[in-house]
């Protein structure tokens, strides 16, 4: 269980970055070359599978050198630590930077750049045709929010990755001491940049919102719909159990009144005086 908690965690992290830099790529393939084919299902499928298995190769060293430590001191807790082939400190320093520059710099270098060559791309676009002043601003606000949006996409993740990493390489160089208070916070602030992407393109990206409106107005539509047709199904059933009613009441009210006749009948009778002939 040591060596895949900790096989998952580099691994689903080494995914998120490596994810991020497939859609920095097929971005700028999109807009620098619009007329060539996008890409097909089987190569995402395959680009897919490329990221995991590179994603898996890199989370290997993490995983493999791991070990269960016991501490007899106080409370006897068991703690997964990392156990490297000697020379250790070594071991531990070169893979930290290489962990370092896959799944930082690398991944940074490669959405800045492809990155900057959209923007400058989208910003040297202009509209085709006549247009009006109205239209020519709209044109330059829209490649203003889209420029505004690729600079905060890159900084968050920039700003977001950077402390976790650095002090991981600072830890295995012995240039500081480890504070779990630390780490778990570094830790904590870069897994939350995966969670600032949609409230960024909803904030920056018209398209975006507009596609969110669409899919809460459907989904409105589906629980208007789905309403008013139990009230459509139940109003028969109602309609059924209001008759029935009528009908027992009127049964019974009919009942009711035989039983009432029957009793008056029977009490005219009992008041009849017998006739007597007389002798």
């Amino acid at each position: 269980m040591c060596h895949i908690s900790r096989f998952g965690q580099y691994c689903s992290v080494h995914v998120y970055v490596l994810t991020l830099a497939a859609i920095a790529l097929d971005r700028h393939q999109v807009i620098m070359h619009p007329l060539k084919p996008r890409m097909s299902i089987v190569k995402g499928v395959i680009c897919i599978i490329i990221i995991w298995v590179m994603a898996s190769c890199f989370s290997l060293p993490h995983a493999i050198y791991q070990k269960l430590t016991r501490f007899p001191y106080g409370t006897n807790r068991i703690v997964c630590l990392p156990s490297f082939p000697r020379p250790t400190d070594l071991y531990w320093k070169y893979l930290d930077l290489a962990t370092f520059v896959l799944l930082y710099i690398l991944p940074l270098l490669v959405i800045s750049v492809t990155y900057a060559m959209v923007a400058k791309k989208l910003w040297m676009r202009n509209a085709i045709g006549d247009v009006t002043m109205e239209q020519y601003y709209a044109h330059q606000r829209k490649k203003k929010m889209t420029l505004k949006m690729l600079v905060v996409v890159v900084a968050v993740f920039a700003v977001c990755w950077f402390p976790l990493n650095c002090y991981l390489v600072l830890i295995s160089s012995n240039a500081i001491h480890s504070n779990n208070a630390l780490y778990f916070a570094f830790h904590w602030f870069a897994m939350s940049s995966t969670c600032y992407n949609p409230f960024i393109y909803c904030w920056l990206n018209e398209s975006f919102r507009s596609e969110i409106k669409s899919l809460l107005r459907v989904c409105w539509r589906r629980d208007v719909s789905r309403q008013r047709g139990l009230r459509s199904i139940a109003a028969p059933f109602r309609h059924a159990w209001d008759e029935n009613c009528s009908c027992k009441q009127e049964a019974e009210s009919a009942e009711m009144r035989n039983v009432s006749e029957r009793n008056s009948a029977r009490a005219d009778i009992s008041i009849v005086q017998p006739i007597i002939a007389g002798s």
